[in-house]
């Protein structure tokens, strides 16, 4: 008697999981939140690289919150497009592959942000902190660990493309989406842009840090990569997750009209 009780426990908690999770509305509007605030917490800690630390934040500490934000925005994000397939109970492999995707970046991305960096014995920030030539203790531990900053590279490379790949797949499905559905609504365009250009600075940092790794100089395209990565990507991206905060919102009323963006 006592395992039954428990298994429709079990039961009723699981009915009550989709609740608590929300809607795909709902979904797409925590995950504008949280992709929102890494942006905005990337952009501050640029401005505390320069300033210094205020109060008990640093450039650092922002840093690792902005490394960690987006990992459930974007597992939110994946969500609202499975969700969102099974709302409107047709199949959609592309809306899959989307989901899939972004799962997929998240795995990637904790890989090489958190993972690999583990072998070195040291972390990512210390890692990029010496090849940039804050740190000559830990540039000498990057140099050692050659080929495993070299797997950071490349995966960081492959997540930076994956995103924009996934974010391609979105503005297909904007321009398919009926109206009724927020998909329709999506800042598409802007958030194709800003991944790309996410896609094309990581490429022009890794060369920049490569010569680095191999006991050069660092290379000419590391400022343009940085700039681009660091503050022309995040406010691009900015944009567009204040637009889908909004839209995610204005999801939640089936009678507000949602025009394409």
């Amino acid at each position: 008697m006592g395992s039954l009780v428990g298994w429709n426990e079990g039961l009723a908690n699981r009915r009550r999981l989709p609740r608590f999770l929300g809607d795909s509305a709902s979904r797409l509007r925590w995950a504008s939140a949280l992709l929102l605030a890494t942006n905005l917490v990337w952009i501050l800690a640029v401005a505390l690289n320069f300033l210094g630390p205020v109060g008990p934040f640093s450039a650092g500490l922002l840093g690792w919150l902005a490394f960690t934000f987006d990992l459930p925005g974007v597992l939110l994000l994946a969500a609202s497009y499975a969700s969102l397939k099974r709302e409107q109970g047709q199949s959609s492999r592309l809306r899959s592959a989307i989901a899939a995707g972004f799962v997929v970046w998240v795995i990637l991305s904790a890989y090489w942000r958190f993972a690999v960096p583990l072998v070195t014995g040291t972390d990512i920030q210390n890692l990029f902190a010496g090849l940039l030539g804050g740190d000559p203790a830990a540039l000498a531990l990057a140099r050692a660990a050659g080929a495993s900053v070299e797997e950071i590279f490349v995966a960081w490379i492959g997540a930076a493309g994956l995103f924009f790949g996934v974010h391609v797949l979105i503005a297909v499905d904007y321009r398919r989406a009926s109206d009724r559905e927020w998909a329709a609504g999506v800042p598409a365009y802007a958030w194709l842009v800003g991944t790309g250009l996410s896609f094309v600075s990581t490429i022009l940092v890794v060369v920049a840090l490569l010569p680095v790794l191999g006991g050069g100089f660092l290379g000419s395209t590391f400022a343009s990569g940085a700039i681009g990565k660091l503050l022309v990507a995040p406010n691009v991206m900015l944009s567009g997750y204040v637009s889908s905060l909004q839209l995610g919102r204005a999801a939640r009323d089936p009678g507000r009209e949602r025009g394409r963006s």
